[in-house]
This record gives C-alpha cells, sequence and structure tokens, in this order.
C-alpha cells in the first residue's frame, strides 16, 4: 500500500455544483469554492446562485437574485506577477510619470498613459493610486497596489471586510496583477478610510481569517496533508477512491484532531499553508507596510481611466446581458476614446 501510494505531488481536486433541489450545474475547482461563505452569490454557468453548504465535495447552491459577489477562477489560467516583476513594473510607470519612455513596449503604451495623466495620474513607486468614480453600476473605488493577482485577492476580500465594519455596505470585488476594484450601492469615504487604518498591516493574520471562509480552506488544504502524511491512501491503480471519499476521510481526521489535540502539528501545517499558498499573507503583510510608507494619491477621474478599465471589465463578465462581452467592452471602448479624444 505504501509503494502503491507514495508520492507528495497532489493536484487541484474538483469540486461538483449542484442545486439543493435540482439539476447538477457543473464542476469548479475547490480552491475558489472553499474560499466562500454561506450565502456568497456567484455567476456559474449563466445562472446567478448563492452558495448554501459544502458538503462530502459537492457545493450545494440555490438560485439567487441580484448582483454577484465573485466570480470563479481556475488556477491553471493565472500567471501572478512575482514580488520582483511587481516591483520592476511600478518602477517602469514611475519612468513614464516623468516623461521617461525606455523601450519599444513603454513607447508603444505612451499614448494611453498620456490619457491616464490627463485624466488621473500615473503612480510613482512610493505612492498608492486610488480612483473614485460613479457609475451606473454603483460607486466604484479602484485601488492600484501593483502586487500581483495573488496579493490583490486576499487584499480585496480584507479591504471589503475592514470597511463594512465601520460602514455598513455590500462589496462587489474583482481584481487583476495591477489592482482591485470596490463597488457598493453607497459612497465610501475614502480619506476616512485611509486615516482609519484600512492598510494597516496590525491584526492581519486574525482580519484574513474572519473575512475568508478559512475553516473550510484549511480542510480542504488538509486533505493534501493528509495525503501526504499518509494518513489517507488514493487507492491502488485501476481502483482509484474518488475525491469526494478522500475528502470525507480527511474531514474526520481534521475534526477529529481539532476537537482533541488542536495544537496537532498537521492542522497547524494546513493552516500555515492556506495563509502562505493561497492567500499569500507574508507578500500581503509586506505590500501593507509598504503602502502604509507611501503617499496615497486620491483621484475623481471624470471617466473610466486606461488603469481601471481593465478592472471594469471583470466586473463586465459578472452580469447577464443580451450583449455578448466583446460587444459590451467595444461599445465602452468607443465612448473612453471619444472621451480622450475630445480631451486632446
Amino acid at each position: 500500500m505504501h509503494r502503491m501510494n507514495i508520492g507528495t505531488i497532489v493536484s487541484d481536486a474538483a469540486m461538483t455544483i449542484k442545486y439543493l433541489k435540482g439539476p447538477t450545474l457543473g464542476t469548479a475547482e475547490e480552491h475558489f469554492l472553499s474560499k466562500l461563505k454561506p450565502g456568497d452569490r456567484f455567476l456559474f454557468a449563466g445562472r446567478l446562485v448563492s452558495l448554501s453548504r459544502v458538503k462530502d465535495n459537492v457545493a450545494y447552491v440555490r438560485r439567487a437574485k441580484g448582483e454577484p459577489d465573485t466570480v470563479p477562477r481556475w488556477m491553471g489560467g493565472r500567471m501572478p506577477l512575482s514580488s520582483e516583476l511587481s516591483s520592476e513594473l511600478r518602477r517602469k510607470l514611475e519612468e513614464a510619470s516623468r516623461g521617461k519612455w525606455v523601450g519599444r513596449e513603454m513607447r508603444s503604451l505612451r499614448p494611453l498613459f498620456e490619457i491616464q495623466s490627463r485624466w488621473s495620474v500615473l503612480p510613482k513607486s512610493d505612492e498608492l493610486l486610488i480612483e473614485r468614480i460613479k457609475t451606473r453600476g454603483g460607486h466604484q473605488v479602484f485601488i492600484f497596489p501593483f502586487e500581483g493577482r495573488l496579493v490583490h485577492e486576499g487584499l480585496a476580500a480584507l479591504l471589503a471586510y475592514r470597511i463594512s465594519r465601520s460602514c455598513k455596505t455590500t462589496f462587489t470585488m474583482a481584481c487583476n496583477d495591477y489592482g482591485v476594484v470596490l463597488q457598493s450601492s453607497v459612497k465610501v469615504d475614502v480619506p476616512q478610510m485611509v486615516d482609519g487604518g484600512v492598510f494597516s498591516p496590525d491584526e492581519l493574520i486574525g482580519d484574513i481569517l474572519d473575512s475568508m471562509n478559512s475553516t473550510e480552506m484549511a480542510k480542504r488544504q488538509f486533505r493534501q496533508i493528509a495525503r501526504v502524511a499518509g494518513l489517507v491512501q488514493p487507492g491502488f491503480p485501476g481502483r482509484r477512491k474518488s475525491a469526494s471519499h478522500l475528502q470525507a476521510s480527511s474531514n474526520l481526521f481534521f475534526d477529529v484532531f481539532s476537537e482533541y489535540d488542536p495544537d496537532n502539528l498537521l492542522l497547524e501545517q494546513s493552516r500555515r499553508e492556506v495563509l502562505e499558498q493561497q492567500l499569500e499573507a507574508s507578500r500581503m503583510f509586506n505590500a501593507l507596510e509598504r503602502i502604509q510608507s507611501s503617499r496615497v494619491v486620491i483621484t475623481d477621474p471624470p471617466k473610466v481611466t486606461p488603469l481601471a478599465f481593465p478592472l471594469l471589465v471583470d466586473k463586465l463578465r459578472e452580469r447577464v446581458s443580451s450583449e455578448t462581452l466583446a460587444q459590451r467592452i467595444a461599445r465602452l471602448q468607443r465612448q473612453l476614446e471619444k472621451a480622450a479624444d475630445e480631451t486632446e
């Protein structure tokens, strides 16, 4: 049994998404589903659904109304920026803000950067740019730390959690490698948000755990740890156990350890891996420390800026419309290009 199951490479399992009373909608990676809390709404298979519960590797959902809180993402589709590349990107933007265009790529992007400078600013490496824009969808707050998608995913949830503690509102979030957008139905007092320590690295781990479904994420991570530690075996070639069987077995170990041996090293490892591998907690801490020492620049652009446009496109993906996504993007692009020509 040991020889047939030895190994330390564990792939991410797919979870079935199914109505509480109804058909199966499809599958999504548990990396995404484990972050959701019951009641979170997301767009899947052309339907807006909300998570009811997760049991035996099946995510049970029900139909929902309103706006989605998030959109499914697959690990294979992400190539996030590293900390070194993020630092270099901020340096290149600072060069552009000083009128220095080094390289063919920067020269080709010069028209977009000039529009960004007219409508807002090009942030320097020691500045954090925040843009406030009112659209038909609500009040948008675009934040540009330029730290990479992995950091921004956790940062978006953290910022929304900290702001909602003092301002009763619901946020819809999206992020990419360059920034984060928080959308709400009420206007957020951004200066007060900054002065209130929303970017403080203090109490970071506790706020991360409170803002995300950390227990479910740790359970999913524990299955991989239990697999490597030999607590569960995936079976023999031709007679492999299902992912739901392995998850149920590892959940039993997790619950027993949590109740009777809360200081178990394997439990601690699962929590540590969730913070470091899935949420990039150490990079998030370094990013918040850098932001704390940076100058915050708040602008109110007349239109969606070139930096904010990709984030707005991510928001468009979450809406159900008779237009295709390409048609909506093309229409918005024509409007912005016309506005850019008029301001020259």
